[in-house]
């Protein structure tokens, strides 16, 4: 095997306790104390991180899975259980050493064998990874000794921490997973400090102290329970009436209520969420025209400032604020022109006499009042003479359905919100083609070609160029009907300390505590 290249080792480690003491500044080693409830308007319907796509469930697993790398409260990556890490001369090879005497809650080590088999798991499309596609880069993973794991690549990837950072990463028990099968993802074995105490799919989940943890930020709350509320106004009634700690997406006609109600705040944090409608771009929708149309025909500003109460901002690129912003690109916002539109629709064939028919789908209590949208947008392509229908459906429903292959969708296109902090693992698992996460079956040879030499090169000017080319193709390309970025609301209870939430909408605990006084 080639030699590892750790340059800078000790400097490197230096930089990493600083890192990490100010991504994680260690919670008082008391007693866990007290419980906390959510009211969230997503459901998470599992925790498996191979399979889990939602926030909720991102909250969940920071706190139920450890990692080699995770993301810190700023996106930015930081060591969890890594302590050094490099690549080989060639490129191919990719080793971290990690701390050792970890155990995962059900007292099986979490030794080197159990992490490459957590991540071979992950690589497997068999085993039901969704996110197997996108990390093919690692290749296959490998056990050294007790305390080191080898990815040998399958291709050059700069990118690698990003990837290993994201919650997709959670180290699983795969024993515990192969004899739990489906209930691994309501009740999961990790080594986290906290454990999945109760799951009632549809109204609540749990989670309480994990006995067996062994790392360096603690559970600080006895309990910590997460209520689905999907509709705004029960939502935002048991935040003011105090019945619940946290409540998220709050409608702006909700934010003085609460303001006011003198148990709670609003707070208003950046958000990288980009709202869009993600189109199948087959049959009609191939057609660059169609895609072009329905673009130029939605009033984005109207909608934002009518319907979410201005807490968004028009889309001006798929990649949100915050995602590697010195890689992200920005463009002229899309135009509202209704006029254009019809004149494209009828260049493409379609008119009063063979109007477009399209279902638009959308959930309920994911965005801010994205059923209420769903409506709005059916209406302004109505007026066009586009046969539109909304189609409104619970999370479960709404989330299964975009993970159906292209050829089993009864729909045309479905409303995500996407907030992922690193711009290849943005692009790449959206756009590149056949990977299973690129749900609108988008594919360009010149945009695979960019993202191959994206993910090898190293070098910041090339990675601008490159990246910045791939996003002008997207936009102009039009596979998403791109909407705007969502800001973020929640309302937080007054006894509430230290919560924060990432711009990408995961709630982090680690220091959460609560008080009365």
């Amino acid at each position: 095997m080639q030699p590892l290249l750790f340059f800078g080792f000790l400097a490197r480690k230096m930089i990493l306790a600083l890192l990490v003491a100010a991504a994680f500044p260690l919670a008082a080693q008391a007693a866990p104390d007290g419980s906390l409830t959510i009211a969230v308007g997503a459901d998470a319907t599992t925790f498996h991180p191979h399979v889990n796509s939602l926030p909720v469930g991102n909250a969940v697993d920071m706190l139920v899975f450890e990692q080699l790398f995770r993301m810190g409260e700023d996106n930015s990556v930081v060591a969890q259980l890594a302590d050094s890490w490099g690549w080989s001369e060639d490129g191919m090879t990719f080793s971290v050493q990690f701390e050792t005497g970890h155990v995962f809650s059900n007292g099986n080590p979490l030794d080197a064998q159990a992490i490459a088999a957590s991540f071979n798991q992950l690589l497997d499309p068999n085993s039901g990874s969704i996110y197997a596609g996108l990390y093919a880069s690692l290749g296959r993973a490998e056990a050294q000794g007790e305390d080191t794991v080898v990815f040998h690549l399958n291709e050059k990837n700069g990118h690698i921490l990003m990837l290993l950072a994201n919650s997709a990463a959670g180290i699983i028990d795969v024993k515990a997973n192969a004899e739990m099968g489906a209930g691994y993802g309501r009740k999961p074995i990790g080594s986290g400090p906290y454990i999945v105490d109760e799951f009632i799919g549809g109204e609540r989940f749990s989670l309480v102290p994990n006995p067996l943890y062994k790392g360096d930020v603690p559970a600080t709350l006895e309990k910590i329970t997460f209520m689905s509320v999907p509709e705004d106004g029960a939502r935002m009634a048991l935040i003011e009436t105090g019945e619940v700690d946290i409540v998220d997406r709050v409608p702006a006609d909700s934010i003085e209520a609460i303001n006011d109600s003198g148990l709670a705040k609003v707070i208003l944090p950046d958000s990288m969420f980009s709202i869009s409608m993600e189109l199948i771009n087959s049959g009609a929708l191939a057609d660059p025209r169609v895609r072009e149309a329905l673009n130029i025909s939605i009033d984005r500003e109207g909608m934002i400032q009518g319907i979410l109460g201005g807490l968004a901002t028009p889309s001006v690129g798929m990649v949100g604020p915050g995602t590697e912003d010195e890689l992200r690109a920005t463009f002229a916002s899309k135009p509202f022109d209704p006029t254009r539109a019809r004149e494209l629709l009828a260049e493409a064939g379609y008119g009063p006499g063979k109007p477009l028919p399209l279902v638009v789908t959308c959930p309920n209590g994911r965005y801010i009042k994205d059923s209420q949208v769903c409506q709005a947008l059916a209406a302004q392509w109505q007026a066009i003479g586009i046969d539109a229908k909304p189609q409104v459906m619970d999370l479960s429903n709404w989330s299964a359905n975009s993970r159906l292959p292209l050829a089993e969708r009864k729909d045309d296109m479905t409303m995500v919100g996407r907030a992922t902090a690193g711009i290849d693992f943005t692009l790449y698992r959206l756009f590149k083609t056949g990977v299973s996460t690129n749900i609108s079956g988008f594919s360009d040879p010149g945009v695979d070609r960019l993202l191959a030499e994206g993910r090898a090169s190293s070098d910041a000017d090339a990675q601008k160029r490159i990246y910045g080319e791939i996003q002008k193709i997207i936009w102009d390309a039009n596979p998403y009907v791109f909407l705007w970025y969502q800001k973020q609301a929640l309302g937080v209870a007054d006894r509430v300390k230290n919560f924060v939430i990432r711009p990408d909408e995961t709630m982090v605990f680690d220091n959460v505590s609560v008080s009365d006084s």
